[in-house]
């Protein structure tokens, strides 16, 4: 069974820490003391509150602060934010799309000259303002063909764009 896409979007943004907190949280469906994440997850308890402040910045997770009548100390009890993580994840994938659509407009644009030395890219303009030649190391530059590249991007964001669509009915039921 392939991994939650949800989840690897939660690790590319916040890191591997702050995807374990969260599918514990989404796991136990219930609020916890960060003590039992760390416990759980095995997990250092400073890298477990870093983590939780970290989504909590994000609003994807919440707390609710009780004092203890013993210690005087208070004690958070954290769970997910179900009421604003579809919703923040969604915005943030719509994001995402405008960055990738944005990215093959530029790539449509503009023809590309690439140094056969370190791999630097030029657009037409700047090959031509260097006579194509690299302006790090003089090198000839060579005509790239980016037709794969916009291809990979097309794939990717008609992808996105399905998975907004089926998002976008579930967030609106």
């Amino acid at each position: 069974m392939g991994e939650d896409p949800m989840l690897l979007m939660i690790e590319r943004m916040y890191g591997p820490e702050a995807r374990r907190v969260l599918e514990y949280l989404l796991e136990k469906n219930r609020e916890v003391k960060d003590e039992e994440i760390a416990e759980e997850t095995g997990l250092r308890i400073n890298n477990v509150r870093r983590a939780l402040y970290l989504l909590l910045e994000h609003s994807l997770v919440m707390y609710r602060r009780v004092r203890d009548r013993s210690s005087g100390w208070y004690i958070y009890y954290w769970q997910v934010n179900v009421d604003q993580i579809n919703a923040i994840l969604y915005a943030r994938k719509k994001m995402v799309l405008e960055k990738l659509k944005a990215r093959l407009r530029y790539e449509e644009s503009n023809e590309f000259y690439v140094c056969p030395n370190d791999g630097s890219r030029y657009t037409f303009d700047e090959a031509v303002d260097n006579d194509f030649r690299c302006p790090r190391c003089g090198a000839m530059l060579d005509y790239e063909d980016n037709s794969r590249y916009k291809e990979v991007l097309r794939k990717r964001i008609a992808i996105i764009e399905e998975e907004l669509k089926r998002e976008a009915k579930i967030l609106s039921s």
